[in-house]
């Protein structure tokens, strides 16, 4: 009976630790209008496991069910983010900063950001203005955007078409929804716009072969 007991006590620390381990999450990293963000070290609290993230900001991570991920690196602000039963196995975190045109290129310089993306991230915080005063979404978009052709259909072509997909323009999201049109978006609803292509537009699949536009709107007008 003694040696049972014994048994059970050093089995007891394995069984806690093994019952703890349950939980895989995978993750996106993003910062400013959803741009993906490499080698960010998330690292768990109390299972102490670490990992970065890829060059789409992507990364999976063994936890306990009740734990701490944190998020660091030396140009953005250190973020916690809160394990529980109830995480969904994939999340998304987005990292802030002092959105400036200095950090953005130390970004770079720390290989957080693509010297592509980098384009994009200073556009977007050249961007964050009243669009009001373009007459439709279309001026909206070939004043603020280069290397871009708009057809009369309301077509955007980011590129010369691609051979793989039948159509040449750009894939539409609104509020995180693939869209047909963005004809009917006021100007003046728009609170910030982006475009990703190349690389950066992979997160959306075979439908980003044509580059990614993306709009977000002020409290949700669509």
């Amino acid at each position: 009976m003694k040696r049972l007991s014994l048994l059970a006590l050093l089995l007891l620390p394995i069984i806690s630790v093994q019952a703890q381990q349950t939980k895989i999450v995978t993750g996106q990293v993003t910062v400013l209008n959803d741009l993906p963000i490499s080698g960010i070290t998330v690292k768990a609290q109390k299972s102490q496991a670490a990992a970065y993230t890829d060059s789409l900001g992507m990364f999976t991570l063994a936890c306990y069910d009740k734990d701490c991920l944190v998020f660091s690196s030396k140009s953005f602000n250190t973020q916690k983010h809160k394990i529980n039963s109830r995480t969904k196995d994939t999340i998304t975190v987005k990292l802030n900063f002092t959105a400036t045109e200095e950090n953005v290129n130390m970004a770079v310089g720390y290989g957080y950001i693509s010297e592509t993306n980098r384009t994009q991230a200073i556009e977007y915080l050249k961007n964050k203005n009243n669009y009001c005063n373009y007459r439709n979404i279309y001026e909206l978009i070939r004043a603020n955007f280069n290397g871009i052709y708009i057809r009369t259909d309301g077509c955007i072509i980011v590129r010369g078409p691609n051979t793989i997909n039948a159509s040449p323009c750009a894939t539409y999201v609104v509020d995180g929804k693939i869209v047909d049109t963005i004809e009917f978006i006021p100007t003046c609803d728009v609170k910030d716009i982006s475009l990703l292509k190349d690389g950066s537009a992979a997160i959306y699949g075979s439908q980003s072969a044509n580059g990614v536009l993306i709009i977000n709107l002020k409290d949700g007008k669509n």
